[in-house]
C-alpha cells in the first residue's frame, strides 16, 4: 500500500509503498525485496528514513529480548522506543547511557544515527555502550560485534540504516539511584561567555546551553546554559509516574503565520528574560524531554513544516563559526526559537557524528530567504572544517555535503555498502549520492 511519508520538520511528503513485519520471520522476507530502508516511528527531521520503493516501519519489533537487571545489559528489538526502555530499567536504578531529546525514537533509530544527548563530553554517543547488534542484509541474518563482523558493526552505528536492517541492539546501562537531576541554570550575556560555561561546566554529568538567536550585537549569543548531576540517594526503586502521564496533543497544524520572525524574536526575549539563576531538583521526564510535553509539537509551524540544522566544529574553530553563524541569521533576520549548544567529546573514525568541540542545532519556520540562508551556513560548515548531522538534514546538496562528513565518502564504506547490499538506501542517501 503506497503512503504519504514525511519527516518531522514535515517539509516534503514522499508516496511510499509501506511494509510492518510482526516478527522476525516477517521482517527477514521482506528484507529480501528491492530499494528499502528501515524508519521506527518517524522522528529524523527529513529524508533519511524514507524510500519511495519500500520504506519498512519496524515498530511492531518491539520487545525486550533479555534484560540483566544485576549487570545493567538490555537486548531489545529496534522498534522498541526510549520511553518503553526506561520504564523497564529505571525501576532498578538503571538509565540510558545515551538519552537523545525525545523519548519516542527507536533503539534501531538510536543506533542508526549513533544518537548522542547533554553527555557527550563525558560518555561520547551512543556508539560508546553498544556490545552487540544483529543485522539483516544480503549475507543474511549477521551478529555484529567488535569481534565477530566487526567491520558492519562499526559502520552500521551511524551509518543511517544503509548497511541493512537493524533487527537488535545489546548494550549496557548506566546505574542511578534517583529519579531526580539537580540541575544549575546560569544566565550568559554573549557567546564567550556561553562558550566559557559550558567548558567550565565539564565536570558535570550533562550540560547544554539554550541560545537566543534573535540578539544582536555584543549580546549576540547569549544564552541559558541548563547542568545537571545524577542526584544520589537511598532510593530502593525508582517511580516511572512521570514517565507516562499524559500530555498535551496538537490534533491540527497551526496556521503557518503564526511562527514568525516576529513572534519568535518576541518568544526569544521573554524567555531569556524570565529565566533566572537558579538551582533545584527536577525529575528526569523534566530535564531530558521537554519538547515532549507537547505531543506532535512539530504541527506548531504549520502546514509547511520546519527545517532542522545541526552541525559540530572542533573545539578550535567553534567559537568563530558559530558566532559567524549567528550573525548571518541575524542580519537576515531568519531566528529558531528551538536552539541549542552543547559540547561534545571525543569523535569517532567511524559515520558518528560530530568531533570533539561544540555543536549548535537549530529549528526554522520555513522563511522565504531561508534557502539562500542555509546555504551561507553551508559555507561556514565547509569553511571551519564542520560537519553536518544526517538525522536533522533534509535538504544540503551533494555538492556541498562532499566536502563535509569525509568519513561517509571512504572507499571502504563504499565496498562495505556494495558487500551486504547496495539496495539499502534512502531518498537522503540518494539525494546525497552516499
Amino acid at each position: 500500500m503506497d503512503f504519504n511519508l514525511y519527516g518531522w520538520g514535515r517539509t516534503k511528503g514522499f508516496i511510499s509503498k509501506i511494509s510492518e513485519p510482526k516478527n522476525l520471520k516477517e521482517l527477514t522476507k521482506v528484507s529480501k525485496n528491492t530499494k528499502l530502508i528501515a524508519r521506527g516511528y518517524g522522528r529524523s527531521y527529513g529524508d533519511s528514513s524514507i524510500q519511495n520503493k519500500l520504506t519498512v516501519i519496524t515498530k511492531n519489533l518491539n520487545a525486550v529480548i533479555k534484560f540483566d537487571s544485576k549487570k545493567g545489559i538490555i537486548e531489545a528489538e529496534s522498534g522498541c522506543d526510549i520511553k518503553k526502555l526506561l520504564n523497564i530499567v529505571l525501576p532498578k536504578n538503571w538509565i540510558l547511557p545515551v538519552i537523545p531529546g525525545s523519548k519516542f525514537i527507536s533503539l534501531g533509530g538510536m543506533v542508526a544515527s549513533d544518537v548522542h544527548g547533554k553527555n557527550h563530553h563525558n560518555e561520547g554517543s551512543f556508539r560508546n555502550h553498544i556490545l552487540e547488534i544483529k543485522v539483516i542484509n544480503d549475507k543474511g541474518y549477521l551478529i555484529c560485534n567488535k569481534i565477530k563482523n566487526k567491520d558492519l558493526f562499526n559502520y552500521t552505528i551511524g551509518g543511517m540504516g544503509l548497511t541493512g536492517i537493524i533487527y537488535s541492539c545489546k548494550f549496557k546501562l548506566k546505574k542511578i539511584s534517583s529519579n531526580n537531576i539537580f540541575q544549575e541554570t546560569i544566565k550568559s550575556y554573549n557567546l564567550k561567555d556561553t562558550i566559557k560555561l559550558i567548558k567550565k561546566s565539564s565536570s558535570w554529568d550533562y550540560n547544554v546551553a539554550w541560545v537566543d538567536t534573535s540578539s544582536g550585537g555584543n549580546s549576540i549569543g547569549r544564552s541559558i546554559v541548563f547542568r545537571g548531576n545524577h542526584l544520589k540517594n537511598k532510593d530502593k526503586s525508582i517511580n516511572v509516574e512521570f514517565l507516562n502521564k499524559k500530555k498535551i496533543r496538537l490534533l491540527f497544524n497551526f496556521p503557518s503565520w503564526i511562527m514568525n520572525k516576529y513572534v519568535i524574536k518576541l518568544l526569544n526575549s521573554i524567555y531569556f528574560i524570565f529565566q533566572s539563576n537558579s538551582k533545584k531538583e527536577i525529575n528526569l521526564e523534566n530535564f531530558f524531554f521537554q519538547l515532549d510535553k507537547i505531543h506532535s509539537w512539530n504541527l506548531v509551524y504549520g502546514n509547511s513544516g520546519f527545517t532542522s540544522y545541526q552541525c559540530s566544529f572542533p573545539q578550535k574553530t567553534s567559537y568563530q563559526a558559530i558566532k559567524t553563524i549567528l550573525q548571518i541569521l541575524n542580519s537576515n533576520k531568519v531566528f529558531s526559537f528551538v536552539s541549542v549548544i552543547k559540547s561534545l567529546g571525543k569523535g569517532s573514525r567511524f559515520l558518528s557524528f560530530g568531533k570533539k568541540g561544540l555543536t549548535v542545532v537549530f529549528d526554522f519556520p520555513n522563511y522565504k530567504n531561508l534557502k539562500k540562508v542555509l546555504v551561507a551556513l553551508d559555507d561556514i560548515v565547509i569553511k571551519y572544517n564542520g560537519d553536518i548531522y544526517l538525522v536533522k538534514d533534509s535538504r544540503i546538496s551533494q555538492k556541498n555535503f562532499s566536502k563535509t562528513n569525509i568519513n561517509f565518502k571512504s572507499k571502504y564504506f563504499k565496498l562495505l555498502r556494495k558487500k551486504y547490499g547496495k539496495r539499502f538506501n534512502s531518498i537522503q542517501s540518494t539525494r546525497l549520492g552516499i
